[in-house]
């Protein structure tokens, strides 16, 4: 078994012929033809699985290749890969010795009901470079993918690591984007395949997951995984983002990622330094800056204005302040798709992929992560009492104030989690969930009037209707924050 390392990247074709004059690409043999099939059950068994079962023609030769595991982070695919020479074009089960294979494949019924789902068929530019210190493999794909009567083109380069530390691919793709603008590829020709075969986009959405920490690690491990799984929910949303797919939540979660990422800079920050982090941090800035109003519109039209409208559909005409709100909408969810579809969003991600891939990455002292967390932990508690001093008393700019605070224990709480007791865990968040329920109607209500501010010469009528209501329903929830406050101070922080 090997473990293949690659960055896969998108090609515009029109920047395709400007890449090939590259200096360090000069060097290439001519290009080779493959023609790749797939196998599966109509089920889709080993998808199911996440295993890929590939049967692959160059020249004369036939080798069979099964993939599994693994993951993508910031287009890099890691996988298993089992290879083999077989002498025809249907699937040789006694090449498959390895004791998971023999687990999957030992199925009888499986193997019985094995067809072809789709194929590739793509000519493939081979380059050998060395840069940043490792050996690497760039590959150049042109063809196409099809699936009964359904294709679709491709156009991407692989950059598989041969040798070498993985941050030698992002230096190299951030070298060929001086030349090209090239786009960060998380999707596999397999699952593009398997899209077609369905019919349509096979998009998921992606929400935050536990980060794998230990008490063994220090400061600098626990940020790479902890930024790591940030990274993956944004990056794990981009593409439903960007096929335009009617599910607001793919942006949702985008910038739930967005912000947990931010988050954890600024907690690491306290012992790496902010100079550590501060190119970074800019351009997460300007990405929440563009993504910002989108969601703010998508709240506002799907979960502020459905309820009014069905509460006073009576006594006032919605319609036009919905068609200018659907209209602003959808400007400004086209100017988040531009800005996830830049060269710049791909620059960001690539720089983030070759920091996480970098195990010297932060420099500075590593401290057990345990004591950090608690440090982290006491701090932002502590800040965040202090701030929910007296919150039924508190002015609009103060609650404000303490749901910021609010948010950043939350995090911190969050990415440290599995350190300690999963259930007392769970119970302090769930405390904190209360007061920021509160916390987040009285903001709502607050972005809401700014959002109607951006609709000039809708019916005055309406306008007054929603502020209202949702004037109403901040101060319903703010009478319940002094029980949900005390609530919260009568838990027992979990890290003491």
């Amino acid at each position: 078994m090997n473990v293949e390392i690659e960055l896969k990247l998108r090609v515009p074709p029109s920047s395709a012929a400007r890449l090939s004059r590259h200096p360090l690409l000069k060097s290439s043999k001519s290009p080779v033809r493959l023609y790749s099939v797939y196998f599966d059950t109509p089920g889709l068994d080993l998808k199911s699985k996440a295993i890929a079962l590939r049967l692959r023609k160059e020249g004369n030769r036939w080798v069979q290749t099964v993939k599994g595991g693994g993951g993508v982070l910031a287009g890099v695919h890691t996988r298993n890969e089992w290879e083999a020479p077989v002498v025809r074009n249907t699937p040789d089960f006694t090449k498959l010795d390895d004791p998971f294979l023999v687990g999957i494949f030992g199925n009888e019924d499986l193997r019985r009901n094995l067809e072809p789902i789709f194929f590739t068929e793509f000519r493939r530019k081979i380059v050998p470079v060395e840069f940043g210190g490792g050996l690497i493999e760039y590959c150049f794909d042109k063809g196409r993918i099809v699936s009964g009567e359904s294709e679709e083109s491709i156009s991407e380069i692989e950059l598989e690591l041969k040798s070498g530390n993985p941050s030698a691919l992002f230096a190299f793709a951030l070298e060929l984007q001086k030349t090209a603008p090239l786009l960060v590829e998380g999707t596999s020709k397999a699952e593009r395949g398997y899209s077609l075969y369905l019919g349509g986009a096979i998009n998921r959405v992606k929400k935050a997951s536990v980060v794998g920490l230990d008490r063994k690690m220090d400061t600098g491990q626990a940020c790479r995984e902890i930024l790591k799984g940030c990274l993956e929910q944004l990056q794990g949303n981009v593409k439903g983002f960007l096929d335009r797919e009617e599910d607001p939540e793919y942006l949702h979660q985008m910038r739930v990622g967005l912000r947990r990422m931010r988050s954890a800079f600024s907690l690491f920050s306290r012992h790496f330094g902010r100079e550590a982090f501060s190119e970074i941090v800019s351009e997460l800035r300007w990405l929440g800056r563009e993504l910002g109003p989108a969601r703010n519109w998508d709240v506002f039209i799907l979960e502020t204005l459905s309820p009014i409208e069905g509460a006073f559909s009576a006594q006032c005409d919605f319609e036009n302040l919905r068609k200018a709100a659907e209209l602003v909408r959808r400007q400004y969810n086209e100017q988040g798709i531009l800005a996830v579809s830049s060269h710049r969003f791909q620059i960001l991600l690539l720089k983030l992929g070759a920091a996480l891939c970098n195990p010297s990455w932060p420099e500075g002292e590593k401290l057990p992560v345990i004591d950090f967390a608690e440090k982290i932990l006491d701090r932002r508690y502590k800040r965040f009492v202090r701030d929910g001093a007296n919150i039924a008393g508190l002015v609009p700019a103060e609650l404000h104030v303490l749901r910021i605070s609010g948010k950043k224990l939350r995090y911190a709480a969050e990415f440290f989690s599995p350190l300690y007791s999963q259930h007392a865990c769970r119970d302090f968040l769930r405390a904190m969930a209360g007061i920021q329920d509160v916390l987040g109607a009285i903001n709502d209500a607050a972005t809401t009037n700014h959002l109607l501010d951006e609709l000039p010469g809708v019916d005055q009528g309406g306008r007054c209707l929603v502020k209202g209501w949702m004037g109403c329903e901040a101060g319903h929830r703010l009478s319940q924050a002094g029980r949900e406050w005390k609530a919260f101070r009568a838990m027992i922080p979990f890290w003491k």
